[in-house]
């Protein structure tokens, strides 16, 4: 089987597999994540304006915590949340906020890899 094939199918099952990992954790850890950040005047608001409880308002309720973890030092210099609060979360629940993007972020990388291979090589989809 030729290697670009393989490479294709892989990348296509990872797809599902990120969008299942990430679609578990908005639906089952995001509640519980929030309840930390109860007191936060950012959280409060986000969670007001996105209140539908469709997929897009917990996904966008998940980015603005998944933002409060990934650059931590940048939002409490700005005051937008403490150190407590962050710390107040247990790190199982922080892996499962950030790890399904961050491998999403290795899943973008991995398509812009797919993309450029297909380029630089001319290989036709049939």
């Amino acid at each position: 089987m030729d290697l670009f094939l393989i490479y294709s199918i892989v990348l296509f099952a990872g797809m599902f597999v990120i969008v299942g990992l990430m679609i578990f954790a908005e639906y089952t850890k995001l509640d519980e994540v929030e309840r930390h950040f109860s007191q936060n005047e950012r959280v409060r608001n986000n969670k007001r304006f996105w209140c539908r409880n469709q997929w897009i308002d917990r996904q966008y309720r998940m980015l603005l915590i998944l933002a409060f973890f990934s650059d931590s030092k940048r939002y409490m210099e700005a005051g937008v949340v403490t150190e407590a609060e962050l710390a107040s979360v247990p790190l199982a629940l922080k892996r499962w906020v950030v790890w399904p993007y961050y491998v999403g972020y290795i899943w973008a990388l991995g398509t812009v890899v797919w993309i450029v291979w297909r380029w630089w090589c001319d290989i036709p989809i049939p």
